[in-house]
This record gives structure tokens, C-alpha cells and sequence, in this order.
């Protein structure tokens, strides 16, 4: 149960890391939606955040839907 807590968490740090660097890259662009996918993203970086001071209780759904937003996110902006 700790190896599996302990790759969570490796992956969960890899993948915030990786959406910094996309925004970082996307600021630079003149894509079209650039705020659009700025401001996603940065919602997307909130999010935990939000349910770790109790605004937004965890749950099953928060826990199946926010990967799979994540991964969705990280799909559509891969070109951008």
C-alpha cells in the first residue's frame, strides 16, 4: 500500500510539473484560445488545492473525474 501511495505520488508531481511547463510554453505562443487554456490550466493547478482548505469535499467522483480532466487537458493542448 505505500509503494502504491509512493508512485501516486511521483506521478502526481510529474504531471503538475509537466502542466507548468506546458503554460510556460503556451505564454509564449500566440495561440488563439491562449487565455482560454491559461486559465484552465491554472484551475486545473487550484483544484487540490481548494479541497485541501475544505472549499470542495473529496469524494468518489472528485477522485475519478480529476484525472481523467487532467488527462483530457494535457491531451488537447499537446500541439498548442
Amino acid at each position: 500500500m505505500i509503494l502504491i501511495r509512493a508512485l501516486l505520488l511521483v506521478f502526481n508531481v510529474a504531471v503538475v510539473a509537466y502542466l507548468i511547463y506546458r503554460i510556460l510554453q503556451i505564454q509564449k505562443t500566440d495561440h488563439p484560445y491562449k487565455t482560454w487554456i491559461i486559465l484552465i490550466s491554472i484551475f486545473l493547478l487550484l483544484l487540490p488545492a481548494t479541497m485541501l482548505m475544505g472549499l470542495v469535499r473529496p469524494s468518489v467522483v472528485y477522485g475519478l473525474l480529476y484525472p481523467i480532466a487532467i488527462g483530457v487537458h494535457l491531451y488537447l493542448i499537446r500541439n498548442s
